[in-house]
């Protein structure tokens, strides 16, 4: 996946819209104080198949996983759609249920470009006549986010979401899956636009990365997501970073008790939030949030907070 981006630049937005949009979604949000963990189902994010025959991992229990992957990967013949055969096959055949969040193409000649819908439907039917046995989708990953080309069209990332709901009339798919950023105002507009462009239809369920609060152990993004939007609300990539340079140089410590929070913030607000992916299961890269390390057969300290979080 490409690694998220913490801070973004704003868009322009005068001084009032910001109050504006900031007290509607302070006013949408109730919330209890705490909720308890049983509420939650947790699941596992990663795109590494080795992860199955790893028993730190095929002991915790959980059978939830989540995988991000190009639209169109299904299409060519190549090292993207073996990875996918790989580790989505596995999974199944493991009996885990499987949640898949599509992306950018990772073809060179297309990964900046929006496709048409068109396009889309047919990298997503392909998809799924290859894997019929996933039934759980996010249309977009991280919809707001300049890594996507969909950060500038809130319109292109909700005709998706209502392409991909028309070609599989029987999936459980959720709408925008969005990060969270230091921004929430910024957040907020996305999320506005992205409602209009919708029309009357209304989703139930949304997913949210908020790794921004996560780590700087704060709530507002949390809030001002669960502020702006009806319905249920699935963490479907979050966890503490060992690594993300500049802002966060490794630290097993650290990492643990950004994860710590991580399951604090998603219990207080369980009475909206119903499951928890964590990422990642392997470490390694730019951006390292690994509860193992590169190898995935060393835990590190944030896997203790999981298995215990898990049990």
């Amino acid at each position: 996946m490409n690694a998220p981006t913490l801070s973004v630049d704003s868009p322009a937005v005068t001084f009032l819209t910001r109050f504006a949009l900031l007290a509607a979604a302070a006013a949408a949000l109730t919330v209890p104080a705490s909720a308890p963990a049983a509420d939650l189902v947790y699941g596992m994010g990663d795109e590494d198949a080795t992860m199955f025959t790893t028993p730190l991992f095929t002991d915790l229990p959980i059978k939830n996983v989540r995988y991000v992957v190009a639209y169109d990967a299904a299409l060519t013949q190549n090292f993207e759609r073996q990875q996918a055969d790989d580790f989505l096959n596995a999974a199944h055949a493991q009996g885990y249920d499987i949640l898949v969040s599509f992306e950018h193409s990772r073809l060179p000649r297309k990964a900046n470009q929006l496709p048409s819908n068109a396009a889309y439907q047919k990298g997503v039917r392909a998809f799924m006549k290859r894997y019929p046995f996933v039934r759980t989708f996010s249309p977009w990953d991280e919809i707001n986010d300049c890594s996507q080309p969909t950060c500038r069209s809130p319109q292109a990332a909700a005709g998706y979401y209502l392409t991909l709901r028309r070609t599989c009339g029987g999936c459980t798919v959720m709408a925008a899956e969005v990060l969270d950023t230091t921004n929430p105002v910024q957040t907020v507009q996305y999320l506005a636009e992205y409602q209009r462009a919708l029309g009357k239809v209304k989703p139930r369920l949304w997913g949210l990365h908020n790794y921004s609060d996560v780590n700087r152990h704060t709530s507002k993004g949390t809030r001002a997501v669960l502020g702006a939007l009806k319905g249920t609300v699935w963490l479907t990539e979050t966890g503490g970073l060992y690594k993300f340079l500049p802002g966060f140089p490794a630290s097993t410590s650290r990492q643990a008790s950004a994860e710590q929070w991580m399951f604090t913030l998603a219990n207080r607000y369980a009475s909206r939030i119903q499951r928890l992916y964590v990422y990642s299961w392997t470490g390694g890269g730019q951006f390292d949030a690994g509860i193992t390390n590169a190898s995935g057969l060393v835990p590190r300290p944030a896997y203790d907070i999981v298995k215990q979080q898990f049990s």
